[in-house]
């Protein structure tokens, strides 16, 4: 709405000049202000489009976004302009409310994304909380005591995957011996766990503005990183946002109505999921659509030029 307002500036003031009784246009000191505000609401509109979608977005866009969005807060309140720093004050004080407490297990799952890994998240917490901070290193206890835990249970030969091979014959007496093996070096197979993610995070951090589909990357490297593959499909796949539930619900409302009512629990589902399906290709149809509309556009625009 301010964007618009701005976009129309002159016109407004124009139609004031030329109407008396046109009165609702700003002031210059009005604009500036408007001008002000549309900057700086321009990232949470961004960021609550992300969120509010309806396309699943991964846990990982999480920490980054609202990180820049407290930043932001926490610079604007050093503004000089008096309005915008009480603006900005208000502001903070509802985000301490709500949102100062980071969910941990949503941080996690940005440095499950190779675009950013544990250097971004130490560096968010230095700009926001100091070198060696607390809230660091209770991120850094959460996060390698969940690795732990995906250790002890991927580390179990029952839920090992791999082939089955035949194994030599073994005495009674061999294989009691062979069980003292098994019992001194537990740990030692827990430690080389742990390098895994060690050697995950020593590695090279990729471009970050590169675009990159996480989940196919670590479906790519489950071969390389197999306990952390598990650990990061879990975690990348909570939803950061409850509006595509709501919206799901919200869809279920119209699909079952008095006149099916009776309707088998798989036939809701497949229609849920057609319908949805359904509309995510009309977007991306739609957007092909616009796409191929300026290239034709282009195209003639190219072409009359040569022929002048």
């Amino acid at each position: 709405m301010l964007d618009s307002a701005i976009y129309y500036r002159r016109a407004l003031i124009n139609f004031a000049l030329s109407d008396i009784d046109f009165k609702c246009c700003p002031s210059p000191d009005e604009w500036d202000k408007i001008e002000k505000i549309s900057k700086f609401l321009g990232y949470f509109y961004e960021v609550t489009l992300l969120i509010s979608g309806t396309k699943y977005p991964t846990s990982n866009l999480f920490f980054p976004k609202v990180f820049v969005i407290q930043h932001n807060i926490q610079q604007a309140m050093r503004h000089q302009d008096g309005f915008m720093r009480q603006m900005r004050l208000e502001m903070n004080m509802k985000f301490e409310k709500y949102w100062s407490d980071y969910s941990l297990i949503l941080g996690i799952a940005i440095v499950m994304d190779p675009l950013y890994k544990m250097e971004f998240v130490e560096w968010a917490y230095s700009k926001l909380y100091g070198v060696k901070s607390e809230q660091l290193k209770q991120f850094t206890d959460t996060l390698f005591s969940l690795f732990d835990a995906y250790v002890e249970k991927w580390s179990n030969p029952d839920n090992s995957s791999g082939f089955m091979s035949e194994s030599c014959s073994q005495t009674e007496g061999e294989d009691t011996i062979l069980e003292e093996f098994d019992a001194n070096y537990r740990n030692g197979s827990t430690s080389s766990m742990k390098n895994e993610f060690h050697k995950y995070l020593d590695e090279e951090r990729l471009e970050r503005k590169k675009e990159l589909d996480v989940l196919s990357w670590w479906k790519m490297e489950q071969f390389r990183y197999p306990i952390l593959f598990h650990m990061a499909c879990d975690v990348l796949m909570i939803p950061i946002s409850t509006v595509a539930s709501e919206s799901a619900f919200s869809t279920a409302g119209r699909v079952l109505d008095q006149y099916r009512s009776s309707l088998l629990p798989d036939t809701v589902q497949a229609l849920l999921c057609t319908r949805d399906w359904i509309f995510g290709k009309k977007d991306q149809d739609r957007t092909d659509l616009e796409q191929l509309t300026e290239d034709v556009l282009d195209l003639t625009l190219d072409r009359q030029a040569h022929t002048n």
